[in-house]
């Protein structure tokens, strides 16, 4: 029989596990996935994670660092990119099917969220999706700053590391994004050939992440958008420490995993449009 409580007492529930927290934002995730051309609802991600909307918010943005609505956002115009790299003709069939019922609303998101407007984006790819990673961007920047170790970081710059993943032949994007999903386009990045110590400068004292993502040289542009399981890079992100802070950051690189956020903004196609 159950133990009843004493009276005044309530009952505790135990923390959850970082395996059940895990668990129940990739059953989220799943599901977003499998209907991103359906209205969703704070509810309906709940509901599949087997919380209540107030608690599975909490537990979804601890495990991805991003809250599910930008996570879901991210998801549609990661699906739009693969969608208009395959040839879909039209960039009205991409915006229903990746959810949004206006096109001028399709629009402005895909344009902030990846950097460049969808005619653009298909023009780019177009034109470079052929060609190799490693031919295409520019690792000298475009805001690029490799710091030695034991650097200390100028008042202006925050410095740390990347670390794992092999040690040369790959083209390493590292950048300062305001939320932990790379989207909107970094405000500060450097472009570099292999892991080691990096700098950043921030534009000002807030809050960011550091997220850093390695492509080998040899790999498509086009294969490198159209990647949803991320077999084609290496993946890291940490929290950035406050401008000439002594603090270093440490990025270790890692494949990517179903509660990652997708890459968002198009790294390889935005190097080139930004010369």
């Amino acid at each position: 029989m159950p133990t009843e409580l004493p009276p005044g007492a309530t009952a505790t529930v135990p923390p959850l596990s970082a395996d059940h927290r895990l668990a129940s934002v990739e059953r989220a995730v799943h599901r977003m996935r499998e209907r991103l051309g359906e209205v969703q609802c704070l509810s309906d991600h709940a509901e599949a994670a087997l919380f209540s909307p107030f608690h599975f918010h909490r537990v979804f943005r601890s495990v991805t660092a991003v809250t599910p609505a930008r996570f879901l956002a991210a998801l549609r115009m990661a699906e739009a990119q693969r969608m208009m790299i395959r040839g879909a003709p039209r960039v009205t069939d991409v915006c229903t099917a990746v959810g949004y019922s206006s096109l001028g609303t399709f629009t402005t998101q895909f344009t902030r969220l990846v950097g460049m407007s969808p005619s653009r984006f298909k023009l780019l790819v177009d034109e470079h999706g052929d060609r190799r990673i490693g031919e295409l961007v520019d690792t000298r920047g475009p805001v690029t700053s490799v710091a030695q170790d034991g650097d200390r970081p100028a008042p202006d710059e925050i410095a740390g590391e990347i670390v794992g993943g092999p040690a040369t032949d790959g083209v390493l994007f590292t950048g300062l994004f305001p939320h932990g999903v790379p989207q909107d386009g970094p405000v500060g990045c450097a472009v570099t050939t292999a892991p080691g110590p990096v700098r950043l400068r921030p534009p000002d004292d807030g809050t960011y992440r550091v997220l850093a993502v390695r492509f080998d040289r040899d790999t498509r542009v086009a294969d490198a958008l159209d990647d949803p399981a991320g077999e084609r890079r290496l993946i890291g992100a940490a929290r950035a420490p406050r401008r000439g802070s002594r603090v270093r950051f440490s990025v270790r690189l890692r494949a990517p995993e179903i509660s990652d956020p997708p890459i968002v903004v198009a790294l390889p196609l935005l190097n080139r449009a930004v010369r």
